[in-house]
């Protein structure tokens, strides 16, 4: 009996998608292509009403992070609490700043889903509090019958306007500039209980064809409901399965960007919550995180999608790691974003926010101008790499050659890959595309700058 019943739902979500990618193919042609996000955006906490007390009108701050999640919203079967929502977008449309909608970390499902009969689940712990829950599995028919009715209700759920003076729906309200749902079941895509754990060992009746699937489905139903705003994705390197080849997330990310492009569907971007950026005060040279390595699906994206940075913590009040805060700034971590990732869009802490040490860099900060990746000064000379970005081979200029220096090249892990002994000019063709930091060393003292290989 609940098999039958379950193949009669999955026969009638097929017949769901396929008329959704129908309408999809007309509402492309009438919506803009989603553009780049950017801007900076405080990040919410716990305190105020519907958390809100982080909300700031500042000229320098964009919009502001809302997390929330689904159980918030449907508080239980096909019944919908907007009353945070209505409050966020009151208070932003009020001010003119924008709004990121971000089922959090913490984000899951309705309880009554994984009580249905029939829905086949696991034990999902939260890595971020630790706390234990009963989640329906991605595919799970059930699962996205409920989520495809959850975002329909939220796209269409009416938000009175102040720049229109009517009722607008949320998925053409103009506060409204960025939307994340996540992956129903999962949450972000990576691997669940500590991380460290597979999908094939964590989610029952797992197969890779079946889990992408689900990812393809979720993700088509946020940009169908949402076809007019920036829809974005958690994504990290360490989501694997039995397969390790090609690579869990390598083949997601793949699959992902065949569906959504610049093409024929609006582009979807990728985001991660660990932007940061330190110092080595020995070599000065800077490191910047989420590393090349560990950020690949992100990384190797070029212009197929567009990506999106969290703070890992601030840097007024570090509560994660400090020492992947030291010795820097803000700015760093996001020169680092713009340089290595072609980011654009920043989601800073509060405390950053508010810091007045920051407020004029905050003012000013604009890719182009304070991600100045030439220039280092010694005495009073100008140091500067050219060409910057290069592909074959760059040359330092400004060097005092009065004494002898060594010039050495590091990549973003801090390893020294090449090194010359009072000579100004390095072959980087053999060199990976990327940022990269040299070091200059002169009469005891250090001085760094930067170049992209291209």
């Amino acid at each position: 009996m609940v098999n039958s019943l379950k193949v009669k739902i999955i026969a009638s979500m097929k017949n769901c998608l396929f008329l959704i990618l129908v309408v999809t193919n007309l509402i492309v042609f009438s919506f803009p292509l989603s553009a780049q996000p950017k801007g900076i955006y405080v990040l919410d906490n716990s305190q105020g009403t519907y958390r809100d007390a982080n909300i700031r009108n500042y000229a320098h701050v964009d919009g502001f992070v809302w997390r929330t999640s689904w159980f918030d919203i449907e508080t239980s079967a096909g019944v919908y609490n907007y009353a945070g929502i209505d409050h966020i977008i009151h208070k932003l449309d009020s001010i003119n700043k924008k709004l990121t909608i971000l089922f959090g970390a913490y984000s899951v499902e309705p309880s009554y889903i994984a009580a249905q009969a029939g829905v086949t689940t696991y034990s999902f712990t939260d890595p971020t509090n630790n706390i234990t829950t009963t989640r329906a599995v991605p595919w799970d028919a059930y699962l996205l019958q409920r989520y495809r009715l959850l975002l329909a209700a939220l796209a269409n759920h009416q938000v009175f306007s102040i720049s229109t003076g009517t009722m607008v729906a949320l998925k053409n309200h103009p506060v409204v500039a960025n939307i994340a749902t996540n992956i129903p079941g999962l949450g972000a895509i990576r691997n669940v209980n500590g991380l460290n754990t597979s999908l094939q060992t964590t989610l029952p009746g797992y197969s890779r064809s079946k889990f992408v699937d689900s990812l393809l489905v979720s993700m088509k139903l946020q940009t169908d409901n949402f076809p007019a705003k920036n829809v974005f994705i958690p994504i990290y390197k360490n989501t694997n399965d039995n397969t390790t080849s090609p690579s869990l997330s390598g083949f997601i990310r793949t699959q992902l960007l065949l569906t959504f492009n610049k093409t024929q569907n609006p582009k979807i971007s990728f985001w991660q919550e660990n932007l940061a950026a330190f110092k080595d005060t020995s070599t000065q040279i800077i490191t910047g995180l989420p590393t090349t390595t560990f950020a690949t699906p992100l990384y190797q994206l070029n212009d197929s999608a567009y990506t999106m940075f969290q703070m890992l913590q601030g840097w007024t009040t570090p509560f994660s790691d400090p020492s992947k805060t030291a010795n820097t700034t803000p700015f760093d971590a996001m020169c680092y974003a713009h340089s290595t990732y072609g980011a654009s869009y920043y989601e800073v802490y509060v405390s950053d926010i508010d810091n007045n040490l920051y407020q004029s860099p905050f003012s000013s900060w604009n890719p182009a101008t304070s991600c100045n990746v030439i220039v280092a000064q010694q005495g009073n000379n100008k140091i500067t790499i050219y060409p910057n970005p290069a592909s074959n081979s760059i040359t330092i200029d400004g060097i005092k050659q009065q004494s002898n220096f060594t010039i050495s090249i590091f990549n973003l892990l801090g390893q020294k890959i090449l090194s010359n002994q009072n000579n100004t000019s390095f072959k980087i063709i053999s060199l990976p595309a990327g940022l990269y930091f040299i070091s200059i060393l002169q009469e005891n003292k250090v001085y760094t700058v930067k170049f992209i290989k291209k």
